[in-house]
């Protein structure tokens, strides 16, 4: 009887203690150190670190693998991917996630977890250079030159050209050119004044005032249509040297700017490039926008997330379709982390769909991700 009310007590005992020993390591926290990336780390860096509320692709990948794991997350700030990875390798932080690419020299000094998400560069070019054809040209150029205060102006010199040139027509010695009654003088007159805009087609035997009011009308048709021509003229010789840009095949001596902490720098100088580096791609999209750089080559989700935030008002830029030098984002772990295996069995199921439904992942992607327009 003494065992058996021993062994209940021991049962009552463990029965209590379990489920804290479990607590205890559901609550273990974990250090994950991120750096700003727009759209996978966002937050605002002008708080204080116990304020900040990182939101983002990444925040929220993680924040599933945590609750898989039953992890509790301390977020470790960091401004940059040297920064991310040192923090890492010395254990300050027990991973890293951001957008990080898996390359094989960092392999040599962290553990990557299996892709978190598949992507590639792609090139940001300013969106009036990247008009494809003459004919949009013609027509955007054509409709800034036609303006409602330009038209009235038109108007109003036609009508009085036409009154000038029929009066002075009134007052010929010689061969009349229009009918001496109003309406029907005026009426052929206009028909003279839109001829005389494009060609010379006056009469050799006028002279005097006609002639002079022949000369004025035809030569301010030359210089109309010689500033809408060199206008054009100007636009199409923009689009076929900006225009030129297609793909990586044409970067090779062009003005490229690029992060200078971040992998794509690299690889434009391998393909001969000129890159421009930059701290910020906000700055790189500010160079190209006042013509400084010729293109802004970065990862093709960010890059289309920013174009997203600076053509709301106004198209301003625009991200080309080509997709280049394919990479994969990782998590960032210690060398011999033990939680490598966990989290990445954490991140397989995260990215498996629920039979009709999409994949925790995919949601992620729909929610943060821009599509290509």
């Amino acid at each position: 009887m003494s065992l058996l009310k021993n062994i209940f007590l021991l049962s009552l005992i463990l029965s209590l203690l379990i489920p804290s020993i479990i607590n205890a390591q559901e609550l273990a926290t974990f250090k994950v150190a991120i750096k700003p990336s727009e759209p996978w780390v966002m937050y605002n860096d002008k708080l204080p670190p116990e304020q900040r509320e990182p939101v983002g692709f990444s925040i929220e990948l993680w924040q599933g693998i945590a609750n898989k794991l039953g992890l509790k997350t301390e977020w470790i700030y960091t401004n940059n991917v040297a920064e991310l990875l040192k923090n890492v390798q010395t254990n300050k932080a027990d991973v890293g996630i951001s957008a990080v690419t898996i390359r094989s020299d960092r392999e040599e000094i962290i553990n990557f977890s299996t892709s978190m998400y598949e992507l590639g560069l792609q090139i940001m070019i300013r969106a009036d250079i990247g008009i494809s054809t003459p004919f949009k040209i013609l027509k955007e150029e054509v409709g800034k030159f036609i303006t409602v205060p330009n038209f009235i102006i038109f108007i109003l010199a036609l009508f009085l050209a036409i009154n000038v040139r029929w009066w002075a027509d009134t007052k010929d010695k010689g061969a009349k050119l229009f009918p001496q009654t109003y309406w029907l003088g005026v009426n052929s007159a206009f028909w003279w004044s839109i001829t005389m805009l494009i060609t010379w087609d006056a009469p050799r035997n006028r002279g005097g005032l006609a002639r002079l009011i022949d000369l004025c009308w035809h030569f301010t048709g030359l210089v109309a249509m010689s500033v809408l021509t060199g206008i054009i003229a100007a636009a199409l010789t923009i689009q076929a040297v900006g225009g030129t840009i297609k793909n990586e095949k044409n970067l090779p001596g062009k003005r490229v700017a690029a992060v200078a902490t971040d992998a794509p720098k690299d690889y434009l100088k391998s393909i001969g490039a000129i890159v421009i580096p930059v701290d910020t791609l906000n700055q790189g999209i500010e160079m190209l926008i006042a013509g400084k750089v010729e293109a802004l080559v970065h990862d093709g989700p960010r890059l289309l997330y920013l174009a997203e935030k600076a053509n709301q008002i106004e198209k301003q830029v625009l991200v080309l379709p080509a997709v280049f030098n394919y990479q994969n984002y990782g998590i960032v772990l210690p060398n011999n982390s033990e939680y490598l295996e966990p989290i990445n069995l954490a991140l397989l199921k995260l990215r498996e769909s629920a039979g009709l439904n999409d994949s925790f992942h995919a949601r992620l992607k729909k929610k943060w991700i821009p599509e290509f327009e």
